[in-house]
């Protein structure tokens, strides 16, 4: 089994992101992980990391995580 490389733009966090995405309800869409980022303050980076996410259902935060990382 291929393992697949993943890195998180420069000065994005595991927990960075994990911090406003905090209290959403997985499985979440794109668009549920956007707004609650936009209503807990995230910042341009990371909005724009989760806003060229593919439209799909993320079962998890680290799902979101390592799908930010592979569009890097």
């Amino acid at each position: 089994m291929e393992v697949i490389e993943t890195a998180l733009p420069t000065g994005m966090t595991n927990s960075r992101i994990q911090e406003y995405l905090r209290d959403v309800p997985y499985p979440a869409t794109r668009q549920v992980l956007v707004d609650r980022a936009r209503k807990t303050g995230a910042p341009g980076d990371i909005l724009r990391a989760l806003e060229r996410l593919p439209e799909r259902r993320y079962a998890s935060p680290d799902a979101v995580i390592e799908t930010i990382g592979m569009l890097v």
